[in-house]
């Protein structure tokens, strides 16, 4: 394991203290991986366990392969809940990265077996549960059939805040974070501006990524006058077959769980042979200009309501709705809001009036279009600091 054990029992602590606030004695967050990234990282938080599978795997097999559960209850350590796999010698645990001692395994149904281990538990009343938005049907409908006298109530924001305070041992993690994705996206915006095809310039992104013992969800890039209409090319993997021709738009984003989970998605827009006409240069300046605005803007104590406001009186033209977001093991809130979204002070997502706080790990971000010019966006990872900001990405944002 990358972090020492003490750092997970001040995770479970806080969970805890957040249960009890919430009048909880008892939750269980469910995980998705197996092939996927974007359901592994509550569970991956607190316990450091991500299922061998290569995707969610046919329900013959069993219902609830590449699924965990994760359940708290009254103070004591987390257990891990599997289902057990009987058809393959090859999904075994591997301990040694384990963060907990108790693995519960059970047969055909995972929720099925999770119900009936809570009820000889004798666990009734409110139960908090995290997973709401993924758990699919085939096990939602017995884990109710099965713990009648539980009344399982969705707590999706449970992990919010305390993902978004994060330690100094993951400060320290995310420092060697933004150097790999760095010299990743760096490598990516060479291949790409010198007119390489998009997956020549992905591959050499991906070594880099992967040579440093790392992995990542996209290796997203466009090029050419298609990108004004989608972020990145081909919608499977984020890149094509295709290369940009001298004078095009390129754009290339790192996006994932770069290093032990964490997740971090910087971008960077430049020109297919750096010889931009007046109008590309002016539009690519003007993003710049845009995300270190907020970049500066970003202060402990400030609420991301008041650094959306700041920005908005010194621009008008944002594509995403937002100016940035908080990282951890997905990217959470909150969010800076941009003109004219006016989130509600009780959306625990965008969590516009919570003051940014010392340590949180926040990204600035922007995109912008101009008929007849094209789009650029650009996308910077910093620490929060007093004073001034630790950036994280150090690609250029100027490649001429």
């Amino acid at each position: 394991m990358y972090f020492p054990k003490d750092e997970y029992e001040a995770r479970w602590a806080a969970v805890y203290a957040e249960l009890g606030r919430r009048g909880y004695d008892t939750a269980v967050i469910w995980q998705r991986t197996g092939g996927g990234y974007d359901r592994a990282g509550n569970v991956w938080y607190l316990a450091n366990y991500a299922s061998h599978n290569i995707g969610q795997e046919q329900s013959e097999f069993g219902v609830g392969q590449a699924y965990a559960a994760l359940l708290l209850h009254a103070g004591n350590e987390p257990e891990l809940h599997v289902l057990r796999a009987d058809y393959s010698e090859f999904e075994a645990i591997e301990r040694r990265y384990l963060a907990i001692e108790q693995i519960v395994t059970h047969p055909d149904n995972l929720a099925t077996g999770l119900a009936a281990h809570l009820a000889k538990m004798g666990v009734e009343g409110r139960v908090a549960y995290v997973g709401d938005d993924f758990l699919p049907a085939q096990m939602y409908r017995p884990l109710l059939a099965g713990s009648p006298g539980i009344e399982w109530v969705p707590e999706e924001d449970l992990m919010y805040r305390l993902q978004s305070r994060a330690s100094p041992r993951e400060q320290e993690l995310y420092r060697e974070i933004g150097d790999i994705s760095s010299r990743a996206l760096t490598a990516f915006m060479n291949g790409l501006v010198r007119g390489d095809r998009q997956c020549d310039a992905a591959a050499e992104a991906g070594k880099i990524v992967i040579a440093a013992g790392g992995g990542f969800q996209r290796l997203g890039c466009h090029t050419g006058p298609r990108s004004d209409h989608a972020a990145w090319d081909y919608p499977l993997y984020g890149y094509s077959r295709e290369a940009a021709s001298p004078g095009e738009f390129v754009r290339a984003w790192v996006v994932g769980p770069v290093l032990e989970g964490y997740w971090i998605d910087p971008g960077r827009t430049s020109v297919c042979g750096l010889k931009p006409t007046s109008a590309q240069r002016a539009l690519i300046e003007e993003a710049i200009t845009t995300v270190n605005r907020i970049t500066d803007e970003v202060r402990p104590g400030r609420t991301p309501r008041e650094v959306g406001v700041s920005v908005d009186a010194t621009t008008d033209r944002t594509d995403l709705g937002i100016y940035g977001h908080g990282l951890s093991t997905f990217w959470l809130g909150p969010l800076i809001p941009a003109q004219p979204f006016e989130p509600d002070p009780g959306d625990t997502l965008f969590d516009a009036d919570e003051p940014f706080r010392e340590g949180q790990i926040f990204t600035s971000e922007t995109f912008i279009s101009e008929p007849g010019v094209g789009t650029a966006g650009f996308e910077d990872v910093f620490i929060v600091r007093e004073g001034r900001n630790e950036l994280l990405t150090t690609t250029p944002q100027r490649f001429w």
